[in-house]
């Protein structure tokens, strides 16, 4: 039996706990992963402040997770995209566990993140897939990638689940053509790994509106042709200032990567002609509008809403980390790491005007 320190999580403004819990050895169809990076989510935070609804029993959580196999099961010779694995790989993998049958009506839609079976966040107290820990355990249900010599875990983290969700909401946008004019609505993990896709779309302009400072420097670094400052710009000003961009015609996408309500109706003023609104921040509370239901039919606009992730969007997160991480230094996102002891310090800390990414490396 390995002791592992875990992370507890019980209630909202209730501190988070450390204990030590013995983990046994995998099972034939399991490993076991020594963590090395889990990756703070704005939503941890959510959780943190009671956003999210407290869980019916104390849970282990942190749903960002790399680290290298410490334990392989026998039966286990292959990642979930068919790559060999051995004792000492670095993995990626998504902690919560869909069922991916096609008798599943969440699964079988392509919603995974609403599967009745996705055991996510999990109990605490027993073995389990969660990042906030120093061993995690990954079971045949769980999917996970192994992350090629070249590419760095700090490469891959940067974008913990952000890529993911950039990626399935990419997938629900539908094909977008080079040369599109493609507005960024927020600087954070999520708002950064739209900017990172846009490119690599050929978008013809990327504007990106958020804040703080050293975010918008990222997001120039990653591919935005302009960035909007949200403290120091107002709304008619960025208007004014996406026409230009666009020859006066708007926005081609409008994607809302910044979860604050009033994202909403200033960016679904920024589209043009045939304009899709892509909704991706807005996932937790209320964000209620009056909107013009004739601009829509007149402009022949679409809107879009996206959550969650699915399998593959792990994979390919693994992918662009290996082809573009270090041309356009995904490491350098990372701007704060932490012990797991101070796990509850990191988490907090997303909202530090200094802060991109942080990590906690347990």
């Amino acid at each position: 039996m390995l002791p592992t320190t875990v992370a507890v999580f019980t209630s909202p403004n209730t501190p988070t706990t450390l204990t030590t819990e013995p983990t046994p050895s995998p099972p034939p169809t399991s490993l076991l992963i020594r963590v090395s990076h889990a990756g703070v989510c704005g939503s941890d935070l959510h959780r943190l402040t009671g956003d999210y609804p407290p869980p019916p029993a104390p849970i282990s959580f942190g749903h960002e997770g790399v680290g290298t196999i410490a334990t392989l099961g026998t039966s286990i010779t292959h990642d979930r995209a068919g790559v060999s694995l051995a004792l000492g790989d670095r993995v990626y993998w998504g902690p919560s566990t869909p069922c991916s049958l096609a008798t599943c009506p969440a699964c079988a839609a392509s919603t995974p993140m609403k599967c009745p079976e996705l055991n996510w966040p999990v109990p605490a107290g027993s073995p389990n897939a969660a990042a906030y820990r120093t061993y995690a355990t990954l079971s045949e249900k769980h999917f996970y990638y192994r992350i090629p010599e070249g590419t760095t875990s700090e490469s891959v983290i940067a974008f913990g689940c952000a890529m993911p969700t950039a990626l399935r909401a990419f997938g629900r946008l539908g094909e977008l053509k080079p040369g599109a004019d493609i507005v960024v609505q927020g600087s954070g993990p999520v708002g950064l790994a739209m900017t990172v896709l846009a490119g690599l779309a050929k978008a013809r302009s990327v504007v990106v509106i958020g804040d703080p400072e050293v975010r918008l420097r990222a997001a120039e670094r990653l591919g935005a042709t302009c960035v909007l400052s949200v403290s120091s710009t107002t709304v008619e000003e960025r208007r004014k200032k996406i026409l230009e961009i666009t020859g006066g015609r708007g926005a081609d996408v409008v994607i809302e990567a910044a979860g604050v309500p009033a994202a909403f109706p200033e960016g679904f003023e920024l589209l043009g002609m045939n304009g899709r609104f892509l909704i991706v921040g807005l996932f937790s509370g209320k964000a209620v509008y009056p909107i013009d239901a004739v601009r829509i039919v007149n402009f022949n606009l679409s809107l879009i809403g996206s959550v969650g992730i699915e399998p593959e969007n792990y994979k390919r997160t693994v992918e662009i980390a290996e082809e573009h991480g270090k041309r356009l230094g995904f490491e350098e996102l990372i701007t704060h790491r932490f012990a797991l002891e101070d796990v509850e310090e990191a988490i907090r800390a997303v909202v530090r005007p200094d802060a991109v990414k942080i990590v906690v490396m347990p």
